[in-house]
């Protein structure tokens, strides 16, 4: 088009020259032909000027039109900002709310923890790989150590106490998981005790014919802890989890019912509690969960696996609490009998077992199973619920000893064929917070990291790509029940005809809705998309606010890099909460079955996803934000941000000195790394 105008133009001036010589004396010939030469280029300027803005217009309607359909989009986290090879990845139907870890709010509604110090003896004995020992340190601060020893076993998910062996020598075989042990010293000096220890597995089962090929499991777990409540108060190993030992959180991990037994049970068993017999305590012909369900840790163990499964709080067993618990030990390591009777000693202070933080000896025991048990494959699940159920304020006491804890792991040299799993069942269901939208959407997005182990990444490449692929998409308990069966090489018939349930290392559908996924819209967290005006008051303010953001990570490098400027504002979307998540209040009944619609909850903040291109490079960026309806202040985090198309060269001047600012700098003419 351009072309053809300059074309006419440049005939029309040729024709217009001849026209002045023949019609004007040779005189004013040169006077008049200036003038019209003039004219003709003022035309072509208008001309010009015109097309450029046609052209500027038409490119603008080809981006809107080609961004509208399923572009590609690079995930940017500001920390790997840039990365060429990065994996572009199409946009689920569901998509959940990027929320702020921390508001002015949120951080007025904690108190810091400080729990006193725990109080009692140093321990008399030790047990280590399925061994009794007597501590050389103490008995010669004490003088010579007798002990008798009693083991704890398990009883229908009750206690039992046996009778005791004496003297239990030094070095001798553990004939429990847990023991009563009472000593005296020569000095007359007294201890007495209970101790969580790891007796020797013996395996019988001849199923496995390979050790070294099959995959460990291992799921460290937390009640009630969101995916931003894990940020907020365990953010050390949130960042070792992800970034040293390279895990990967499920972003689209959504809760399917209320409290901890919704969660676990599809995990554990593919199924869950409102499809099967009768389980519940005081409910007619109702039979312990074992006599119904087939629980995963089974498959594992005929399979050869050594099983260990625990939780700190008795009282609030998963399947004890309201359920009728199991007939027999579900697994060969069951930390319940030591819990039970720890929770009964007179000397058990809160958050302490004896001289020890009851966290400590928790970790300890699962240290203990993983030792022991050492070239046994094995599946260990810990969960936690003591810090975090109810009140969170001291689960930051948790950071530190997990973090220490996975490095015990890597130091054992599980890592290159473990599955390792931090989770959690559900977000915070009390509370102030939780009376809020996002304290809502926090409760139904629970944290969920994968670590995948090196030798599964090499064995199954395209499965490890299918999950990475997952990562961001609808997934659910019973797709972690999938998973195990595909770590195993097994599968569940009755599993699969629900249709309901995908193993993380195949592809999940785009387009699952949690309808599909059998979750309740009232659990939903998904976020239903509207199209809006991109000249919209806050979808502006977003656009600026994410400029004003780009050019504070820029102002440093401004002798190299281009401050950025808002070119055109491409697409913008809104976010609108599941209005059966507003409306839902609670659960009317104690089991937590039937649903109290009853709620009023209003929508504190509005979530927008707006695309905007910049000057100079004609960068495009995706940001996702949420706006306060209240005060209008907008939050924009780094890891709602992508670069969805190419940079080139373009930030050449920082690419190898500061690759996190690659997707945003314009390198300044005459600037290079070499110039640095």
């Amino acid at each position: 088009m351009f072309c053809f105008l300059v074309e006419m133009v440049r005939k029309f001036g040729r024709y217009t020259s001849a026209m002045v010589r023949k019609l004007l004396p040779k005189r004013l010939c040169n006077v008049r032909c200036f003038v019209v030469l003039t004219c003709i280029a003022l035309l072509a300027i208008v001309i010009f000027i015109g097309v450029d803005k046609e052209i500027r217009g038409t490119k603008r309607e080809v981006v809107r039109s080609n961004l509208n359909e399923d572009f590609a989009r690079l995930n940017l986290d500001l920390e790997k900002l840039g990365s060429r090879d990065a994996v572009h990845a199409d946009q689920p139907v569901c998509m959940q709310p990027h929320l702020p870890v921390w508001t002015e709010a949120i951080r007025r509604l904690y108190t810091p923890c400080r729990p006193p110090p725990c109080n009692g003896d140093d321990h008399w004995v030790y047990t280590r790989d399925g061994r009794f020992y007597i501590s050389a340190q103490i008995e010669f601060r004490v003088g010579k150590i007798q002990c008798e020893y009693a083991a704890i076993v398990n009883d229908k998910d009750a206690s039992k106490t046996l009778r005791t062996v004496f003297p239990m020598k030094n070095g001798s075989l553990l004939q429990s998981d847990a023991f009563r042990v009472a000593c005296n010293s020569s000095t007359g000096l007294k201890y007495v005790n209970i101790h969580a220890a790891i007796m020797p597995t013996a395996t019988t089962n001849t199923n496995i014919v390979d050790t070294k090929k099959r995959y460990n499991v291992l799921m460290y777990g937390f009640d009630s802890v969101s995916r931003n409540l894990m940020k907020r108060f365990l953010p050390q190993t949130h960042k070792h989890f992800t970034k040293k030992l390279g895990g990967h959180v499920l972003t689209g991990y959504n809760m399917r019912g209320d409290g901890t037994a919704a969660a676990l049970m599809p995990i554990l068993t593919g199924r869950k509690e409102t499809e099967i017999p009768e389980v519940r305590r005081g409910h007619s012909g109702a039979k312990p969960v074992d006599d119904i369900l087939n629980f995963i840790w089974k498959r594992f163990e005929n399979q050869g696996y050594v099983t260990q499964w625990g939780e700190d709080e008795p009282h609030l067993g998963t399947f004890q609490y309201r359920m009728l618990g199991f007939q027999n030990q579900p697994v060969h390591h069951y930390m319940r009998p030591f819990q039970l009777e720890a929770k009964k000693s007179k000397d058990n202070q809160k958050y302490c077992f004896g001289p020890k933080r009851s966290h400590t000896v928790f970790i300890e025991w699962l240290k203990e199973g993983m030792a022991t048990n050492f070239g046994k494959p094995f599946f260990t699940f810990g969960f936690f619920s003591q810090y975090s159920h109810g009140n969170n304020d001291c689960f930051g006491l948790l950071d530190e000893p997990s973090v220490k804890f996975f490095d015990f792991v890597e130091d054992l040299g599980l890592l290159n064929n473990t599955f390792l799993i931090l989770m959690s069942d559900h977000g915070a269901r009390v509370g102030q917070i939780r009376q809020s939208e996002q304290g809502k959407l926090e409760e139904r997005s629970p944290y969920f990291g994968i670590y995948v182990p090196q030798s599964f990444r090499k064995e199954f490449p395209m499965k490890y790509n299918n999950f990475l692929a997952n990562k961001a998409r609808l997934t659910t308990p019973f797709d972690i029940y999938e998973t195990f069966l595909d770590i195993l090489g097994e599968t569940d018939e009755t599993s699969r005809q629900q249709n309901r349930s995908f193993s993380l290392f195949e592809k999940i559908p785009l387009g699952r809705t949690c309808d599909e996924a059998d979750i309740a819209l009232h659990w939903c967290a998904c976020l239903s998309w509207k199209n809006v005006s991109t000249s919209a008051t806050h979808v502006t303010t977003v656009a600026k606010e994410a400029i004003r953001y780009f050019n504070g990570l820029l102002d440093a490098e401004s002798r190299f890099c281009h401050m950025l400027t808002l070119n055109i504002i491409v697409k913008a979307v809104r976010m609108d909460s599941n209005q059966e998540l507003l409306r839902f209040k609670g659960t009317s009944d104690h089991d937590g079955r039937i649903a109290d619609m009853s709620g009023k909850t209003s929508p504190d903040h509005t979530y927008y996803q707006v695309i905007i291109e910049t000057a100079p490079g004609e960068g495009l960026f995706e940001i996702t934000a949420s706006v306060n309806v209240v005060s209008g202040v907008v939050y924009i985090g780094k890891d709602n941000i992508s670069r969805i198309n190419k940079y080139g060269d373009a930030p050449a001047c920082i690419a190898s000195r500061l690759p996190e600012l690659r997707p945003i700098c314009v390198c300044k003419q005459n600037t290079s790394d070499s110039k640095l």
